[in-house]
C-alpha cells in the first residue's frame, strides 16, 4: 500500500481524535465522570478534571478502521482476516469495561473477567504465542502447545493493566503509548507484517497525538480507564500480531524494550504488593512516576524524563530488530553517560537548594 494512504490514516486518526476530545469533556462533566484530586492522596492534580477523554480515542480508532475497510473496496489488497476482526471485537468489550469503571467503579474481578473474555476472544481469532525458538542453542520450534493460550492471556491482560497503572500523570500513558506504537511502527515496517497490524499502530499513534495537547500538563481532560485499559490492550494485541509470528527469542522481547517503562512499572509494583502480603489490586504511591515527582521533579519534568526513556528503548528495540550489535553497545553508552550527567546535575541542584537554606538561616 502506498505510503500516502500511510499518511492520511495517521492524519485522520490525529483529526478526528483531537476534534472529539472537546465533546467528551462535554460528555463528562454532563454525566459526572470527574476525577475528584480528593477521592485519595495518590492524586496529584489540585482540581477536579473530567476523564472520558479516552473515549475520543475509542472513537478516532473505530473511525479510523471503519474507514480502512471502506477503503478495502478499491484495493485488493486489503483482505480482513480473522485476527483484525478478533481484535476489534476485543476492543469493544475492553472499551465498555473501561466506561463502566469510570462510571461506577467495576470490582476488580469484574474487570478481570472482562479482560480475561476481550483476550480469549483474540487469542480465538488467531493471535497467539504459540511457540518460541532460541538461536544458537536449541534449532527447532519449541511449541507451548496447551500453555499458548494462558501465555497470550497472561501477557495482554498484563499489558493491559501495566499501561493503566502507569496513569498516573498529565499525559504520561498517551505520551508513552505514542512513543511505544511509533517505535513498534518503524519495526513492522522494516520488518514486514500483516498490513492490517500497521493500520491498527498509525491509526493508534495518530490518536494518541491528538489526545496529548489536551493531556499534557496542565491536563483539560484525564483519558480514564477507558482510555487507558483500551490502550494497554491494543498495544499488548500488536505486539503480538506484529512480532510473535517470527517464533525468535528476538522477536518476543522486542516488544518488551518498547514496553519497558509500563513493563517495569508493572512488575515491581507486583512484587511489591506481594511481599508486604498485599492484595495485588492493593493501590499505593509506589509507582516510578510518585517515586520522580518525590525528587522534587514537576509533574512535567517526571513526564519528559519517562518520555526519553521510553524514547531510547524504542530505538534500542529498533537497533536490536535491525541486529546492529555494535550500534547497541554505543546506544548504552550514550544511555549510561546521559543518566550519569542528570544524576549529578541533580545531586548539585540539590546541594545548591540546601546551601541556599543554610544561608537563609544563618
Amino acid at each position: 500500500m502506498s505510503i500516502y494512504v500511510y499518511g492520511i490514516i495517521l492524519v485522520i486518526s490525529f483529526l478526528v481524535c483531537y476534534f472529539s476530545v472537546p465533546v467528551s469533556i462535554k460528555f463528562a462533566k454532563k454525566r459526572g465522570i470527574i476525577d475528584n484530586p480528593n477521592k485519595d492522596d495518590r492524586r496529584v492534580h489540585k482540581e477536579p478534571i473530567p476523564r472520558a477523554g479516552g473515549l475520543a480515542i475509542i472513537f478516532s480508532m473505530f473511525f479510523t478502521l471503519g474507514f480502512y475497510m471502506i477503503l478495502s473496496m478499491f484495493f485488493d489488497e486489503i483482505k480482513f482476516d480473522k485476527q483484525f476482526i478478533g481484535y476489534l471485537i476485543g476492543a469493544f468489550l475492553i472499551a465498555v469495561m473501561g466506561f463502566l469503571d469510570d462510571l461506577k467503579d467495576l470490582r476488580a474481578i469484574e474487570k478481570l473477567l472482562f479482560q480475561i473474555l476481550a483476550a480469549t476472544v483474540v487469542y480465538l481469532a488467531g493471535t497467539s504465542v504459540v511457540g518460541i525458538k532460541i538461536p544458537f542453542i536449541y534449532n527447532n520450534i519449541i511449541d507451548f502447545g496447551i500453555f499458548a493460550y494462558p501465555i497470550t492471556i497472561v501477557w495482554i491482560i498484563g499489558i493491559t493493566n501495566a499501561v493503566n497503572l502507569i496513569d498516573g500523570l498529565d499525559g504520561l500513558a498517551a505520551g508513552i503509548s505514542s512513543i511505544s506504537s511509533i517505535s513498534l511502527l518503524v519495526i513492522f515496517l522494516v520488518t514486514g507484517v500483516p498490513l492490517e497490524v500497521i493500520i491498527i499502530t498509525i491509526a493508534l499513534a495518530g490518536s494518541t497525538l491528538g489526545f496529548l495537547p489536551y493531556n499534557f500538563n496542565p491536563a483539560k481532560t484525564f483519558m480514564g480507564d477507558v482510555g487507558s485499559n483500551f490502550l494497554g490492550y491494543t498495544l499488548s494485541v500488536i505486539s503480538i500480531m506484529g512480532l510473535a509470528k517470527g517464533y525468535t527469542l528476538l522477536a518476543i522481547i522486542t516488544p518488551i524494550i518498547v514496553l519497558g517503562v509500563p513493563v517495569l512499572d508493572m512488575v515491581f509494583a507486583v512484587v511489591r504488593r506481594m511481599i508486604r502480603k498485599q492484595k495485588l489490586t492493593t493501590p499505593d504511591k509506589e509507582h516510578i512516576h510518585h517515586k520522580l515527582l518525590r525528587t522534587g521533579l514537576s509533574q512535567k519534568q517526571c513526564v519528559l524524563i519517562l518520555y526519553g526513556i521510553t524514547s531510547v528503548l524504542g530505538i534500542i528495540a529498533v537497533v536490536v530488530t535491525l541486529r546492529m550489535r555494535w550500534k547497541i553497545v554505543l546506544l548504552i553508552l550514550i544511555c549510561i553517560n546521559i543518566l550519569v550527567v542528570a544524576i549529578i546535575a541533580k545531586i548539585k541542584t540539590n546541594g545548591s537548594k540546601l546551601k541556599k537554606v543554610i544561608d537563609q538561616g544563618e
